[in-house]
């Protein structure tokens, strides 16, 4: 699912973002330290300052930060421990829900009768990539990390009796 060239083009995507937002906030920061200098009234040299921190910290973090939390995303998907899980697929929502600032699916795959439990465990797919054609009952094998899928396959059905 994840290519060492997604990293990479999300990495070009954060620099290109992060660039964007430093210049717009450079720009009316530099107006803000020029009315200082021409000796405007202080009005100006206020709302030109405050307006370089709001373009700032808005932009940040509406373009910015999703791109660094999608970043570390990849990366652990790529880099990071990671374990499978065989189950049967049960569900997955229709719409997508943000955790820990990631826009992912929540499924959930069946395990088997636990002791404690019913076998059930959630899981996360990235909304960012084409939704999977599973069925309820497919059996499936998912390569995660914590919660978040990052490989799956398709397994076959185990026959009872021969």
């Amino acid at each position: 699912m994840y290519r060492q060239e997604d990293y990479q083009s999300v990495c070009d995507q954060l620099r290109k973002r992060i660039w964007a937002v430093s210049a717009a906030a450079g720009v009316l920061l530099a107006l803000s330290l020029a009315s200082f200098f021409v000796r405007l009234p202080q009005g100006v040299t206020a709302a030109l300052s405050i307006a370089g921190f709001f373009v700032f910290i808005f932009f940040f973090s509406m373009y910015v930060s999703p791109l660094i939390a999608y970043k570390k995303h990849v990366d652990y998907a790529l880099n990071g421990r990671s374990r499978e899980t065989r189950g049967v697929f049960v569900g997955m929502e229709d719409k997508p829900v943000t955790r820990e600032g990631l826009l992912l699916y929540p499924l959930t795959i069946n395990v088997g009768e636990g002791i404690r439990d019913d076998g059930n465990r959630l899981f996360y797919y990235d909304a960012h990539l084409p939704l999977p054609d599973w069925k309820k009952g497919d059996c499936l094998c998912l390569t995660s990390y914590d919660n978040r899928i990052t490989a799956w396959q398709r397994e076959q059905k185990e026959q009872d009796g021969a």
